[in-house]
């Protein structure tokens, strides 16, 4: 889809001025920011105390303390730090499906922009990485124009290739310094082998997979009948088949046993699966992911 642009929906972004990303686990990060690090450092909140050490700097000694103990303690405090969110969003071919607007690209695009903007206002920093054959990584985001040059460059990606999200995480995976949100919103058309790597190899990072689908994809429509060529959105390769009830009923239960496939690996991992309609709103489907909705 070379050439072509995208629509991506920036109508409802304003309705989510008033939500922020809650983070379930803290996250470290390197810029200055309102959310907490795991890493110990000058902030406001006091976390506990630990034995003086020779050389430690007297200024850091709690002196009201040694008041009531006669023992010196160096306090230890929580920096505050910035959310760091990495978004991996699948440009593979099979996401221009369907034909009309919104395909998956397009809506996958919109709930990454609903994501991002929510990270901006609150001053934090994000990445938006495309992947298919080979990963288009940019660097960290933050501010208004950053944001709106990213929505503008996703309005205008190719989306073609093959899903091969193994290979986006190992190609990801050094290019993030610190421990980070990693949403991944796909359709993840992929090995389930392949996920399952995936997974296993951003699984340091506090992961949030988001799978979009279309509704024609779980169940094969009434006009889908007879003799029918099918033609793979990723590698273009055509194969024929008699399409009747049993077809049908075989086809459901294959995308059926995938998915809970996919819920397995979440569920292994411990780590949040959202299954989502292209149908569904994106401000809902942006309010489910950030816990909201």
């Amino acid at each position: 889809m070379t050439g072509a642009k995208h629509t991506i929906d920036t109508s409802f972004l304003t309705q989510l001025d008033r939500y922020a990303i809650p983070l379930s686990r803290r996250v470290s990060a390197i810029h200055t920011g309102s959310h907490q690090s795991t890493r110990k450092g000058t902030g406001l909140d006091l976390t506990d105390h630990r034995k003086y050490n020779p050389g430690d700097s007297l200024k850091k000694i709690d002196w009201n303390l040694y008041a009531r103990t006669e023992k010196l303690y160096i306090r230890r405090f929580e920096e505050e730090k910035n959310l760091n969110m990495v978004i991996l969003l699948d440009a593979s071919g099979s996401m221009l499906f369907p034909e009309n607007t919104p395909n998956k690209f397009e809506y996958a695009s919109t709930i990454a922009a609903g994501v991002s903007y929510i990270v901006m206002k609150h001053n934090d920093v994000y990445t938006v990485a495309t992947f298919a054959d080979y990963v288009e990584y940019t660097k960290a985001h933050k501010g208004r124009d950053d944001f709106l040059r990213t929505i503008d460059s996703l309005t205008r990606i190719s989306v073609s290739g093959d899903t091969k999200l193994a290979d986006c995480a190992d190609s990801i995976y050094p290019r993030i310094k610190t421990r980070s949100m990693v949403l991944i919103i796909s359709d993840f058309l992929d090995s389930i082998e392949s996920v399952r790597n995936a997974v296993n190899r951003l699984s340091r990072h506090e992961l949030v997979l988001v799978h979009v689908y279309d509704e024609t994809e779980m169940n094969l429509p009434e006009t889908v009948d007879g003799a029918v060529k099918f033609i793979d959105s990723e590698t273009n390769k055509e194969i024929s088949f008699t399409v009747g009830p049993n077809f049908k009923k075989e086809y459901a239960a294959e995308y059926a046993k995938h998915v809970v496939e996919l819920e397995k690996i979440a569920y292994d991992f411990k780590i949040p699966y959202f299954r989502v309609s292209i149908e569904n709103q994106p401000f809902d489907t942006v309010l489910r992911i950030i816990g909201e909705g």
